[in-house]
């Protein structure tokens, strides 16, 4: 049987070289050989650098639980930029204040004297000297015009002529000659003396005595007439209008 043919023959020329090796090994006739290293990974993990902001402080807090004050290795803490007051506000500020306090005295000066009543008035005696040394200059003394109050005036209306008299609480005396007197407003006094042509009272609560008259009117309210003599004509109107012979 050929060698080829013999499995027993193949087997044992196959670990023919294992063993001649193994052997050359023990020997030390040929360095033993390492099997090969396998190709390295390309994406073989890199360890991170370092922490910087490792062991450092916690800062102003003091306490792992506080907020730490982190500062970075590439950029430099922010500073705080102090400003100093300008010198030009101060000055501005000096005349506003000045002025305020004169404005406030001022005002508080006015109102004084407005608010202020004088109880005394002084008076000199003495006349002014005229210069060039002649005879002194003696004011004549104001002479007085008395006031008569309109109420105390008589008024005179003569014939074909009126006078009217109206407001609040009047007191009047009218002398006719033939005229014509209107009486109105409110709570007023009238006394017609001599012979009248017309009298017309209206208006509120107005009391007017006539002494004569041709003609006699009453409207308005609660006007009360009364006339001394004669037989005049009278119309009346209006809710307690009362004209009556006293």
């Amino acid at each position: 049987m050929e060698p080829d043919g013999d499995p027993e023959a193949r087997i044992r020329d196959l670990e023919r070289p294992l063993a001649d090796r193994a052997q050359s090994n023990e020997l030390g006739t040929r360095p033993y050989e390492a099997p090969p290293t396998p190709p390295s990974d390309p994406y073989q993990y890199v360890p991170p650098p370092p922490d910087p902001y490792q062991g450092q402080p916690y800062g102003q807090y003091g306490s792992a639980y506080g907020t730490p004050q982190y500062t970075s290795p590439y950029y430099s803490a922010p500073q705080q930029v102090v400003r100093k007051r300008s010198a030009t506000t101060a000055l501005w500020l000096i005349p506003l204040v000045v002025g305020g306090i004169i404005v406030a005295g001022a005002v508080a000066i006015v109102l004084y004297f407005n608010n202020a009543r004088p109880d005394t008035y002084s008076f000199d005696p003495s006349p002014p000297i005229s210069g060039g040394g002649g005879p002194l200059d003696t004011p004549a003394p104001p002479v007085g015009i008395p006031t008569i109050d309109p109420e105390d005036q008589v008024i005179t209306v003569e014939a074909g002529g009126s006078v009217s008299v109206s407001g609040v609480d009047k007191n009047q005396t009218i002398v006719c000659n033939g005229g014509t007197v209107n009486v109105s407003g409110v709570e007023n006094t009238v006394e017609v003396q001599g012979s009248c042509g017309v009298v017309s009272v209206s208006g509120i609560n107005n009391t007017v005595t006539v002494e004569t008259a041709q003609t006699i009117s009453a409207s308005g309210f609660e006007n009360r007439v009364t006339y001394l003599s004669g037989e005049p004509e009278i119309s009346s109107s209006g809710p307690d209008n009362v004209v009556e012979q006293g």
